[in-house]
């Protein structure tokens, strides 16, 4: 096998095969299934519809119509979202673009004085990681990122997701570099797993796997939405009676915080609360969990 190709899927840098380490017999408070909130708190600088684009030969090719659609998450969303986790007393991670913190600062500022961890997102939705040309202009955008999202939340950020989520070859290097302490960038796994790049350590704490993004659920509508997350969290408590498991649900502000996906969010909680041995923990924590017990 070559340099190139283990370099192209990063197991240069990622375990092949991460898998249950011998010490992981339950969660923090003898938990024995994690359940975490992702919250993506997003904008783009261009807007674009994603079931209705823009007519090829449309003249003017500003969409307000996307950008309604963003506007709603930072007017509405964000804050039916915070008021359910505050509800059933969850803590979450929120995945924010640096514009968030540029243009609604107000939102992510809320988002920590309530409790939850604000994570980076790279600046704009609007432009994916691969379209970078060049490392530094992939890390100058992180570090603008950064510095905005800790000026508004007043605190370090210490994790990280690509949008997409779509990491490029430097990304993993450039969070080390940067002193990142997690990513939700790979789906590969159900479980944590450490990433050793350059004499630094990054845990992986997964995105969506098990689980759902809400993208997934809207279009089966919301009351069957809300059956499949039930269904699935069932099965995920079931395996967790031989091993700790862990479940995720990610949730945009503009789709998962409109009112009958807000909904489907409350209900699912009050399912899940319903069941003994539940840990609902930050990405942070998830990550200092799994650096901590893996120097044991």
């Amino acid at each position: 096998m070559t340099d190139d190709f283990l370099s192209a899927y990063q197991w240069n840098f990622r375990p092949r095969g991460p898998s249950r380490p011998d010490w992981f017999h339950e969660w923090p408070h003898a938990a024995r299934i994690a359940v975490v909130v992702i919250v993506l708190h997003e904008w783009e600088s261009v807007p674009w519809h994603r079931s209705r684009p823009m007519p090829a030969n449309a003249h003017h090719k500003f969409d307000f119509l996307a950008l309604g659609a963003r506007e709603f998450g930072a007017r509405h969303g964000v804050w039916r979202l915070l008021d359910v986790l505050d509800k059933h007393g969850v803590k979450a991670t929120m995945v924010t673009s640096g514009l968030v913190a540029e243009l609604f600062p107000e939102g992510v500022r809320a988002a920590k004085e309530r409790g939850h961890e604000v994570a980076a997102h790279q600046w704009d939705q609007a432009v994916f990681p691969f379209m970078f040309q060049s490392r530094e202009q992939e890390r100058s955008s992180l570090v603008r990122t950064r510095e905005a999202l800790e000026k508004a939340s007043g605190e370090r950020i210490l994790g990280y997701m690509s949008p997409g989520p779509r990491p490029t070859p430097f990304t993993l290097e450039l969070l080390a570099e940067l002193d990142f302490r997690w990513t939700c960038d790979y789906v590969d796994a159900e479980i944590p797993y450490l990433i050793s790049v350059n004499g630094r350590r990054i845990v992986s704490v997964g995105y969506g796997v098990p689980g759902f993004v809400d993208a997934d659920l809207i279009p089966h509508g919301i009351v069957q939405g809300l059956q499949e997350m039930k269904y699935a969290f069932d099965a995920a408590y079931e395996e967790s009676e031989r091993h700790p498991m862990k479940f995720c649900y990610a949730v945009h502000t503009h789709w998962g915080g409109t009112l009958g996906m807000t909904r489907l969010l409350d209900d699912f909680l009050v399912h899940v609360r319903g069941h003994p041995g539940v840990w609902f923990p930050r990405c942070i924590d998830l990550a200092e969990f799994w650096a901590t017990h893996s120097d044991v």
